[in-house]
């Protein structure tokens, strides 16, 4: 007999620590937040000095790509087109898209992940 009351209490200590983990989740899903975006450019982006840069552009582009790190993806944007350069989303939220491999060196390639550019390349 104590060995059925053994197991009915290990059930029920499960099923409880199950709910438990499941309200958590829930829980800390509803609560989750990404602190403390980047409203501005990010202020340590240089110029690269490397002699293979396609060109003038390109370089200015890759600066530009830069400090769009850790932007929301609509300042990202907006800070992109007042550049004069275009983007495209490369990747979402663990989604990645269809790239074309045309170059052109006033493009950046963006990668979002929960609203907030998590790369950026020229490209």
């Amino acid at each position: 007999m104590a060995n059925k009351a053994a197991v009915a209490v290990g059930a029920i200590g499960a099923l409880a620590s199950s709910i438990a983990f499941v309200l958590g989740l829930i829980t800390g899903a509803d609560n989750a937040m990404v602190s403390n975006p980047r409203s501005e450019p990010a202020p340590y982006c240089f110029e690269d000095p490397s002699p293979d840069q396609f060109t003038k552009k390109h370089v200015q582009t890759k600066i530009v790509a830069c400090q769009v790190m850790g932007m929301t993806k609509a300042e990202a944007i907006q800070y992109i087109e007042s550049k004069g350069l275009s983007y495209r989303i490369a990747s979402e939220d663990g989604e990645s898209f269809a790239l074309t491999e045309d170059y052109t060196d006033s493009r950046i390639n963006l990668d979002i992940l929960v609203g907030l550019v998590v790369g950026a390349n020229a490209w």
